[in-house]
């Protein structure tokens, strides 16, 4: 045992250190800086989040990859920028079928392939073949929209998006063809070669009389030199057409209240600064060098040493952090121990062998720090407690569960705190992997909510209550089970019984003390209280639920086994208020609706019901002893 605590000890130590230290700035393409939604994060999270909207995964396996490997977020980010048509080709669009039913594709005349991934140019194609219904759900209210409409309508956005991010380097990368001498020595080129519409931008006064000079020439008079110069000047028309493609924020702002901008908006030259050109200039050479693996550090220092000019702070620390919290992917290797724990757990009570409940325990420790330093570098990152979205509330109030759980179980040391942490930490971990799969899960706030002074109160301590609400539920649901499989005289139910008053007392604390600060939160910021917001309203639910649960004890109308059974309710309760509230779609908490959460919200409320009713009624009525 010894030896465990001090491998736990090691690992701590070792998470703070990776936490703590400034991270080497690293020469590579995943750290450069982008600006989305808000935030500036390095591009290989800005590849991941793209790739997870259009594909469903931050990878593609070798089944769905052009050269039969395993790519990589990033390598599939630089491959569609440098080469767009063969992106366009590739099968990147996945098509979920809500409710199995595939009708998203046979509106749009797609064949319906097993693996449901489409290429851009497919489903273009279904789109231009289908134009009427693509124009009436256009003019059609959003609300009116069945679930299948809402899938056409998102995947006809994620067309246009990955539209716009497959071109959004077109104009620096080499396009166009020069091979006539008299054009080549015009333009101060050392032989036949390729450039990009950036280099004629760039050189705007070598190129400007070589066009006035065709202007002033027949085209049957042409030569072989205006005949190439004839044929550059449509090159750049049609490059030019691609100038929409500004959704890649690449080039930091350069002054107070000016913009970030794409490589596209850096080609007006008359709305940025020399510093920005140079900046896009020096991308443009890194990243073609980068692509045909012939960069070296000079070029990658001279790209950064300019990023580091500009008046924008870019927190380089932070971004490194970034790719390693990508790449390390700390909850799902929690998720992964949480499990292992459980199957452990399992065994030590088939087989009544200490070493597998101690190898339990170890893995659910281990699975935890991995948790916290997950949590810990989140708040890091983004400089604020990590319980402001969805995703993270969940990923906390997991935390806050495993912790209460482990306590427990170092009080009671009778597994059942153990079997909560496990079951209730894996749980949340699901659910939060499914959230994560949306996307971008470091999103920033609105400027009212970003505030961390009242993060850290109110949302923290309302997310605390969440949880110890559900280490109750948890605990209720093991005294239910037990008297169900031990009987009513079962010398365990005692001290569960005590242990799920004590959980109840705190989650009303926490419940109710949060739900104040709440409204107190409302005041300070809008002038006036929730005045409810549905939110709050289903925190007030927990509080009730709380409160009429003790009141029932204390006056005596609930014996023990019918405390436990409306203790076990509280997780619907709980749930209800986490993510029911988010069906109404309105509030100032309304940031998680999905179309999907109802049905699973109804399945998991039909399950706990059913499970804790029947469990109760066999006891209660059926069970002698």
């Amino acid at each position: 045992m010894k030896n465990l605590f001090k491998n736990i000890i090691f690992f701590l130590i070792y998470s703070s250190l990776l936490i703590s230290s400034d991270l080497q700035i690293k020469s590579d393409v995943s750290l450069i800086p982008v600006l989305e939604s808000g935030r500036i994060k390095p591009l290989e999270s800005f590849a991941r989040n793209q790739l997870i909207l259009f594909h469903g995964k931050d990878y593609i396996s070798k089944k769905h990859s052009y050269n039969g490997e395993k790519i990589e977020a990033i390598d599939w980010l630089i491959n569609l920028l440098m080469n767009p048509n063969e992106g366009l080709n590739q099968n990147i669009f996945f098509i979920s079928n809500w409710s199995n039913s595939p009708e998203v594709e046979i509106s749009l005349g797609l064949d319906g392939r097993e693996s449901h991934r489409y290429s851009f140019f497919e489903v273009i194609e279904g789109f231009r073949e289908n134009q009427i219904l693509l124009d009436g759900l256009k003019s059609k209210p959003q609300s009116e929209y069945t679930n299948v409409e809402k899938q056409i309508v998102d995947l006809y956005n994620k067309v246009v998006l990955f539209d716009q991010l497959a071109h959004s380097f077109k104009c620096i990368t080499p396009e166009i063809e020069i091979r006539n001498v008299d054009v080549i020595k015009s333009l101060n080129l050392k032989g036949p070669t390729k450039v990009s519409y950036s280099f004629f931008v760039n050189n705007i006064s070598l190129f400007s009389p070589l066009m006035a000079e065709l202007l002033e020439i027949s085209p049957e008079n042409w030569n072989d030199k205006q005949k190439e110069l004839n044929k550059i000047a449509m090159e750049l028309q049609n490059l030019s057409q691609y100038d929409y493609a500004t959704s890649l924020k690449v080039v930091p702002a350069d002054s107070s209240g000016s913009e970030w901008l794409s490589p596209w908006q850096v080609m007006d030259i008359n709305s940025v600064t020399a510093k920005q050109a140079q900046l896009i200039f020096q991308l443009e050479q890194f990243i073609n060098q980068y692509t045909q693996m012939e960069y070296n550090d000079n070029q990658i220092s001279n790209y950064y040493n300019i990023l580091k000019t500009f008046d924008e702070e870019i927190n380089y620390s932070n971004l490194n952090r970034e790719i390693y919290n990508n790449k390390i992917n700390f909850f799902s290797k929690s998720l992964i121990l949480y499990i292992l724990a459980f199957i452990f757990l399992g065994i030590s009570w088939m087989y009544k062998k200490s070493i597998f409940r101690k190898i339990s325990i170890v893995s659910i420790l281990f699975g935890f720090i991995l948790h916290v330093v997950g949590i810990i570098y989140r708040m890091i990152i983004m400089q604020r407690p990590p319980v402001s979205t969805l995703y993270e509330s969940i990923i906390f109030v997991g935390f806050v569960l495993v912790l209460i759980a482990l306590i427990y179980e170092l009080v009671k040391k009778d597994s059942f705190g153990l079997f909560v942490a496990i079951v209730g930490g894996a749980i949340l971990h699901f659910v939060g992997l499914k959230y994560a799969a949306d996307g971008d899960t470091l999103g920033m706030l609105v400027a009212v909510l970003n505030s961390n002074f009242w993060l850290s109160i109110h949302v923290t301590t309302i997310t605390f209550g969440y949880g110890v609400s559900l280490v109750s539920g948890l605990m209720g649901h093991v005294y239910l089970f037990r008297a169900f499989w031990f009987g009513k005289k079962d010398k365990q139910l005692k001290s569960i019984y005590d242990n799920i008053y004590g959980l109840t007392l705190i989650a009303l604390f926490f419940t109710l003390f949060g739900t104040i600060l709440g409204g107190i939160w409302a005041d300070q910021s809008w002038g006036r209280f929730w005045g409810w917001d549905p939110k709050e309203n289903g925190a007030l639910l927990i509080v009730m639920w709380h409160l009429l649960v003790l009141h029932l004890r204390i006056t005596g109308l609930a014996k023990p086994l019918d405390f436990a059974f409306y203790a076990s309710l509280v997780n619907i309760i709980v749930v209800l208020a986490w993510f029911g509230v988010n069906l109404l779609s309105v509030g100032l908490h309304s940031y998680g609706f999905t179309d999907n959460v109802a049905l699973n919200l109804f399945v998991f409320i039909a399950f706990e019901l059913i499970f804790c009713t029947a469990l109760y009624v066999k006891v209660k009525y059926f069970t002698s002893k």
